[in-house]
């Protein structure tokens, strides 16, 4: 049964009725501050909405690491071989021209390298690849040797001749470390001295050695070895490892002369 209401100004139903459709029969006050809330939800949800859409058109591509510019550098602690800080090119490296007394050598096996002149050459066959080279002084004191190298990391290759020279007699690491090549490659460093190498004659004050493994801009890795003994100094097996390097050129492939001469 349905009633005029005075205070509504409007004709309302049963009791039954308002029981199932409370919210047609508020007052108006009531009425009024149900429209505002539900005005006030929809704003909101709006405004979350908006910023929802934003943020997701302005989402962020997914994270890229950053193109390799240099290898990431080692500096490896005795025994551990744990990557650190990258060291500069020595100051010798990679400069024009050729010492005193050395001359640039073409060798049997394909590659370039540079040496003293007057060395001897010896060789013996390797496991992979090139033939392992040793030119040697007259005197037979120092020593360049020349292989390719079967390991795809340069450091990885060091760092296990390095463990193996731990075992030597007089063993002192000078340092174990990444350093910087020519090729713009991978390139790793073992400088050490000793007192005495297997298949070396005993010199009395030992030996010192630069361990030099790369890759080569064939995209090939090999080992540059230079060998001679304490009493002269170190200077002599840094200025033959890095001669050799600068001028050395791969098997098959054409390196400009560190001079800028006509390879």
């Amino acid at each position: 049964m349905r009633g005029f209401e005075t205070e509504r100004q409007e004709w309302a139903g049963s009791r039954r009725e308002r029981l199932f459709d409370t919210e047609q029969y508020l007052d108006l006050r009531r009425q009024r501050a149900v429209l505002t809330r539900t005005a006030i939800a929809l704003a909101v949800g709006g405004v979350c909405f908006g910023v929802w859409a934003l943020g997701w058109k302005d989402e962020p591509e997914p994270y890229r690491p950053p193109a390799r510019q240099a290898p990431a550098g080692p500096q490896a602690s005795a025994g551990d071989g744990a990557p650190g800080e990258e060291t500069a090119p020595d100051a010798g490296e990679g400069t024009s021209g050729l010492p005193a007394d050395f001359e640039v050598h073409d060798d049997q096996e394909g590659f370039r390298t540079a040496l003293p002149a007057g060395w001897r050459r010896e060789s013996q066959s390797s496991q992979y690849g090139i033939d392992v080279v040793d030119f040697r002084s007259a005197d037979g004191t120092h020593r360049l040797q020349v292989f390719q190298l079967m390991e795809d990391s340069p450091y990885a290759s060091v760092a296990d001749a390095a463990r193996a020279g731990r075992e030597l007699d007089g063993y002192q690491e000078i340092h174990l470390e990444y350093v910087a090549d020519p090729s713009g490659g991978e390139a790793a460093e073992h400088e050490y001295t000793a007192a005495e190498l297997t298949g070396e004659a005993a010199t009395g004050s030992g030996y010192h050695v630069v361990d030099r493994r790369f890759e080569a801009t064939d995209g090939e890795r090999y080992a540059l070895i230079a060998y001679g003994p304490t009493a002269d100094g170190t200077e002599d097996e840094r200025e033959l490892l890095d001669t050799a390097r600068a001028w050395f050129c791969p098997p098959g492939a054409e390196c400009p002369s560190p001079d800028g001469a006509t390879p």
